[in-house]
């Protein structure tokens, strides 16, 4: 896929107020990157809804974008947006499954990806704010695999429980709810997870979609270097398969050969780490099992959901094309009681709940707004990767952050800035 595999005609939402440069967009942008990375566990319980600093964070930034007139209006992703509604709201109506579908369920969805019908205006001098957003997110990134080194020497060498994640330290008041694998053992290793992220695969996932960020942009090798040791402190492979994805993936037709040979040439390369039996890779080779053992990790991400969706294709008619309902995934799971742990990937999740016509019109939105941004397509394929193999569909924190990074559209055909305009970012981002 290409970066203008999708293009979309932006509605102008306001006009801007000033075009001076302020320190608002420094604030916003870090408000984000911190409440994701840093303290997303920190929530306040509503019954089963943990309102977490991301989610909290996300409605206000959005809002201030809108309000300080800087917001444009995708028609095309608007399109899918209230398609995807339409028959989310007919699914509801017409399940079969009333007692395990949820409306809470799907307005949490509609709140969270409604911000991605907005992004800002189209101008001339927005490449300064995408090199700001993408900086800030490494920086923070970087530190957090700092925190990740530490804390896998620590916990490891002392079996220091505290150490193991902010959770076990926050008071109940504001502690995030949910259920979460805090700790899985990888042989006789403690996996990191830097300690305020959830899990070790979001550890994993994050430093992956920074070193790629940093790959392709500034390339600083200490600061790839810092990167790669969170990423493997977290002896989880959702990063690493996250980033094969995001360099393999053909950006063009053209490209379609050099993707057949760099497939061949990682699959040989593949095979003769696998049998080198080099120390410490094994502990990564030695999960490649779990795929065949029920009840472990790699079982519970990309086999057991394959069965959840088989029992919804086997049902057939309207449940095949438009699904369970809202929140009907996880429950249903209860009410099955299979003997392995199921986790909730965004593929399966949305085929369950939303059906194939779900399926297609949420995926189209998603990848409209990332493949219409000015990321890189290699880090476009990273998160629409990341997006569709992972429980991020209803996570506030990956998709606040997916559209933090795709902010800014697509600036390669933008028309350079008229004489004589003032050098300052029309976004109102302060990005010094």
């Amino acid at each position: 896929m290409t970066g203008n595999a999708f293009s979309t005609t932006n509605l102008t939402v306001h006009e801007p107020a000033s075009s001076e440069i302020t320190s608002s967009g420094k604030f916003a942008v870090w408000a984000s990157i911190l409440s994701i990375l840093f303290f997303s566990q920190i929530a306040y319980n509503i019954g089963e809804f943990p309102a977490s600093t991301a989610f909290v964070c996300y409605a206000f930034i959005v809002l201030y974008l809108v309000m300080s007139g800087y917001a444009s209006l995708s028609i095309l992703t608007l399109l899918f947006y209230l398609v995807a509604e339409a028959f989310a709201c007919l699914t509801m109506v017409v399940t079969n499954s009333p007692a395990s579908a949820s409306w809470t369920s799907l307005l949490l969805l509609s709140a969270l990806y409604a911000p991605l019908l907005l992004r800002l205006k189209n101008a001339s001098d927005l490449e300064p704010v995408q090199h700001y957003i993408e900086r800030a997110y490494v920086s923070a990134t970087a530190v957090i695999s700092v925190v990740a080194l530490v804390q896998i020497l620590l916990v490891n060498a002392y079996n220091t429980p505290y150490l193991t994640n902010i959770y076990f330290v926050l008071p109940e008041a504001i502690r995030g709810a949910g259920t979460y694998s805090f700790l899985r053992d990888g042989g006789a290793i403690v996996k990191a997870n830097g300690f305020f992220l959830r899990e070790s695969s979001g550890l994993s996932i994050m430093t992956g979609l920074a070193l790629i960020i940093e790959y392709f942009s500034k390339a600083r090798w200490r600061v790839l270097a810092i990167l790669t040791v969170g990423l493997f402190c977290s002896i989880s492979g959702s990063g690493i398969l996250a980033l094969i994805f995001g360099f393999l993936l053909p950006r063009s037709l053209n490209r379609v050969p050099l993707f057949i040979v760099s497939s061949l040439l990682f699959i040989l390369a593949f095979l003769v780490l696998y049998n080198s039996e080099i120390p410490g890779l094994n502990l990564f080779f030695d999960r490649l099992s779990e795929f065949t053992t029920p009840g472990t990790s790699g079982y519970a991400r990309f086999v057991a959901p394959m069965d959840m969706v088989q029992r919804s294709f086997d049902e057939g008619g309207a449940t095949m094309w438009l699904g369970h309902g809202a929140g009907s995934y996880l429950r249903s799971t209860n009410l099955l009681r299979v003997k392995y742990e199921i986790n909730d990937p965004t593929w399966a999740k949305l085929i369950y709940e939303y059906g194939l016509v779900g399926l297609t019109t949420i995926s189209l939105l998603f990848m409209v707004r990332v493949y219409s941004s000015n990321l890189r397509p290699e880090v476009c394929n990273f998160i629409v990767y990341i997006w569709i193999t992972n429980g991020t569909l209803l996570s506030p924190d990956f998709i606040q952050l997916f559209w933090l990074l795709t902010l800014v559209p697509q600036l390669s055909r933008r028309r350079p800035a008229l004489t004589g305009r003032p050098a300052s970012l029309s976004s109102g981002f302060n990005v010094g």
